[in-house]
Formats: structure tokens, sequence, C-alpha cells
């Protein structure tokens, strides 16, 4: 009885395992694949890099946190994704690959259903607004905080850093 039970179990596991997938096309199609990044890069306004972080370490030799200077004002910045080896692999639809009250949350949808989520865990410091995978912000006051970023691709995500250091100085 005790077998009949136990296989019946490992049989509806292995079928709501082959039934679950990330797109609501045909289920005999292959399933299309995830944005594999593993890292990302802040780049400002004239291309270079200033926050680095690859596989949840940012790289110290570029900065220790990701700055943002009030005297700026308005600053744009992009961002790219890096692959398991810190090579640059862009976003989500390069043709060259394939809360609560205190959190502020930015999403905005790209072209191939691939959103870009930026976090803050204080929503006070800075206003921020996100175009494609740009990101205008605008500092409001001087302060520390921490910050993420998510990769959403059809409600769940492909990619999650862990929260990093950010200050608005």
């Amino acid at each position: 009885m005790f077998n009949k039970i136990a296989s019946l179990f490992i049989l509806v596991f292995c079928l709501s395992l082959l039934l679950v997938s990330c797109s609501d096309s045909d289920p005999v199609a292959p399933s299309e694949e995830h944005f594999e990044a593993l890292g990302f890069i802040i780049l400002d306004e004239n291309g270079n890099v200033i926050f680095k972080q690859l596989k949840g370490q940012i790289d110290n030799e570029i900065s220790s946190g990701f700055s943002v200077l009030l005297a700026s004002g308005e600053m744009h910045y992009s961002i790219e994704f890096l692959d398991e080896y810190g090579n640059d692999i862009g976003v989500p639809g390069e043709d060259d690959h394939n809360h609560n009250e205190a959190m502020i949350e930015t999403i905005i949808e790209s072209e191939d259903d691939h959103t870009l989520s930026f976090e803050s865990e204080d929503n006070t410091l800075f206003e921020l607004e996100i175009e494609g995978w740009e990101m205008h912000i605008n500092p409001l006051k001087v302060g520390i905080t921490n910050f993420r970023v998510q990769i959403l691709h059809e409600g769940h995500p492909d990619f999650t850093s862990p929260f990093f250091p950010m200050e608005v100085k």
C-alpha cells in the first residue's frame, strides 16, 4: 500500500513539474530561454562604469557602493547585465544575446516582456524614473539606503540582486 501511495505522489509531482512553465505558449513547443544574468553594471551618462556587482559581490576596484551627488541634480544612468564570467551581455531583448511602504519600486516593460525593477529601502532620498534600461535619478536629500535590481519576466524574476548600499551625498 505504501509503495502505491509513494508512486502516485512521485507521479503527481513529476507531472506538476512538466506542466509549470514560464510562457503561456503551446505546451508542446520548447519553452523560451530565460535571460541568464549573474551581475550588473551601472554606467553614467558618459558610458563610464560607476558600479559593478557579480555573483552578489561588489567590485571594490570600481566603488564600494552606488553614489549619487545631490549637487549634480538629475543624473542619467544605464544598466547592463553580466554573465557568470563578468562579460557584458547587455539587456534582455538585444539582438546580440539570447512591499512595503518603505520600498519604492519602479517597473517598466521592455519590448520582449522583460521588465526592469529598481527597489530602494528609502523613497525619500531621490525620485526615480525608468525609461527602457535607463534610470533617471533626481536626488532630493543626503542620506544612505540600500537598493536592488531585478529583471522580471512574465510575473517572476529571472534575476534578482542582493541589496547594496546607495548614498546620496
